[in-house]
């Protein structure tokens, strides 16, 4: 799902790549000589999210893979080691053909859209769809948001879920229909710090009337209603517009133990498992709240903001290890995928990102083309260099792909383990 106030859930993907050439240099041949062995493809679909979730004192990955809720332990660091969820409270999208006494024809199930989670609970969005027979488009008809305690989970019954939007009006889940183009858009997002720390991680649904504009915030804990909270963004926050007018939160983040909020769609800290972060690298935002190719260094104050670099596209992700800062690039906004892929950033000696962009030492930008949106990155350990860090990367593209490398089958998880020293299928 889009991460900014407006998107269309049906339409999350699909692209073009360029080559470039020089007198004296051919990056073809460097790609192919870069090129490795396929892994087969175990997790795939448009992955939103990427979940650290802290179960029974064992840090885990949870993600919306495979049409379903997988996971693994963070510390897995192996191809095949995903698994599917399966006491879920509700039954998988699927679409039924054929009418039956005991079961409808037409879209039958639920479609989990983001998991995200803080230190005690897990949340799904998900979605039901039908056909709207007068535009002959398939729209959502209802969302949910289930949550549970993580604690128990992997041993735990459907009937553990509840659903926090159960008695919720539709100001929660603000929508509208966009007849003109055929689509459904959405305003509303789910946020979350996904920290390192346990204790650092927090969640929160925003809501966006889509006649007023006005923000409506509820933290999400688990309880069984959702309550606004009105402070959420009146202090210790961050605009990263060129005017500083934006007020709309889109971010949330740790720096020690001081939360910010933030206008910025991407957000990433130093924080480790054991070391409280000290600085964030933020996308900065234009006054419709879309991400931009600029990227930004916070260091807990206003006039701390420092411009680091501008990419080549927007930016719509964002990882850091102990000596980079890795850099998902894609814009939701264009019709097809010509200006995504990925760029790297070096620590200095102090540990804060240069202010150029490097090459990789790895295979990420062959395997990471122009045609695909990086959706969302994720290093496990921190503290750990690029080359020695278990990372994650999900990508999609946005168009039919035919004229472009993009392919379905690249879209899904992708790895890097040390042990192989290369991004590959997950």
């Amino acid at each position: 799902m889009k991460k900014s106030v407006k998107y269309s859930i049906l339409s999350i993907i699909l692209a073009v790549t360029a080559l470039t050439f020089s007198s004296c240099y051919s990056p073809i041949f460097y790609g192919i000589m870069n090129d490795v062995p396929p892994e087969k493809a175990t997790v795939s679909g448009n992955i939103t999210t990427i979940a650290r979730c802290l179960v029974d004192g064992t840090e885990y990955l949870f993600l919306n893979g495979n049409g379903s809720l997988m996971y693994k332990k963070l510390d897995e660091d192996k191809h095949g080691a995903w698994k599917n969820y399966t006491a879920l409270p509700f039954e998988l999208h699927h679409y039924n053909y054929y009418y039956s006494a005991s079961a409808k024809d037409g879209h039958v199930g639920q479609q989990v859209l983001r998991v995200i989670a803080d230190k005690d609970n897990i949340y799904l969005l998900t979605v039901a769809y039908e056909t709207n027979t007068e535009y002959g488009i398939v729209l959502p008809k209802k969302f949910y948001l289930w949550t549970r305690p993580l604690n128990g989970i992997l041993e735990g019954k459907a009937a553990d879920w509840k659903d926090l939007a159960e008695n919720a009006d539709a100001s929660v889940f603000p929508t509208k229909k966009n007849t003109a183009e055929g689509s459904f858009e959405t305003y509303f997002n789910l946020i979350y710090t996904n920290s390192p720390s346990p204790n650092h991680r927090k969640a929160i649904l925003r809501a966006t009337n889509p006649d007023t504009s006005e923000d409506s915030y509820y933290v999400l804990n688990g309880s069984t209603a959702l309550t606004k909270d009105s402070s959420i963004g009146t202090s210790n926050y961050i605009a990263t517009d060129d005017d500083k007018k934006n007020t709309r939160v889109n971010s949330l983040f740790y720096l020690g133990d001081t939360l910010y909020y933030s206008d910025s769609q991407v957000v990433c800290t130093n924080e480790t498992k054991d070391t409280a972060a000290t600085y964030a690298c933020m996308s900065s935002s234009d006054k419709n709240y879309n991400s931009t190719k600029k990227l930004y260094l916070f260091e807990g104050n206003a006039s701390s903001m420092s411009f680091i670099v501008e990419g080549s596209s927007a930016i719509a992700s964002l990882a850091i290890t102990a000596d980079s800062v890795i850099i998902g690039e894609g814009s939701y906004n264009a019709s097809y995928t010509s200006n995504g892929g990925i760029q790297r950033v070096e620590l200095d000696s102090s540990s804060k990102p240069k202010k150029e962009l490097v090459k990789f030492t790895n295979n990420a930008e062959y395997q990471f083309t122009s045609a695909y949106i990086v959706m969302s990155l994720l290093c496990a350990d921190p503290s750990k260099t690029e080359a020695q860090a278990s990372m994650y990367a999900t990508i999609t593209y946005r168009g039919a792909g035919t004229s472009s490398s993009a392919t379905p089958a690249n879209i899904g998880l992708w790895s890097y383990y040390s042990s192989r020293g290369n991004w590959n299928r997950e």
